[in-house]
């Protein structure tokens, strides 16, 4: 089978016809046209309108803070409560500890002229520290 000679590109697209194209037959609508598609809708206008939405929240929102505020009051209350009963107990609770530490006190130093009476020159209830000012005991020491 002989082949056919080989055509340069130009040549082959000067000889291709682009006007033999198919003849499509358009899509177009109907005579007369469609008919009208309803797309409105018909929304009652129902419901409170924008200043009286804008009023209610502004209501709820006052209220709420309202009750909020008068909560807070009522806790501050509680508190300032709290705080005159525990400073109106405070000198009973401190006499309490002060009567404690004596007789803490009382019995070291017993303890103390005990373990000590063998040793010349000591001298019960001396300082034998550094700090001048006087410092509680942190913890009871039996």
């Amino acid at each position: 089978m002989p082949s056919m000679p080989r055509l340069p590109l130009r040549s082959f697209l000067l000889r291709r016809s682009f006007s033999s194209k198919p003849a499509y037959v358009q899509d177009g609508p109907p005579p007369g046209g469609y008919a009208q598609v309803p797309y409105k809708r018909n929304i009652p206008d129902k419901g409170p309108s924008n200043v009286a939405m804008c009023m209610g929240m502004g209501a709820v929102l006052t209220y709420g803070w309202y009750f909020t505020l008068q909560s807070i009051h009522a806790r501050n209350r509680v508190k300032v409560e709290t705080f005159d009963t525990r400073m109106t107990v405070l000198p009973y609770l401190q006499a309490e500890e002060d009567q404690r530490f004596v007789e803490v006190r009382a019995i070291m130093d017993a303890k103390e002229r005990e373990l000590m009476k063998d040793v010349p020159g000591w001298q019960p209830k001396t300082n034998h520290f550094e700090t001048v000012e006087w410092v509680r005991p942190k913890a009871m020491p039996f």
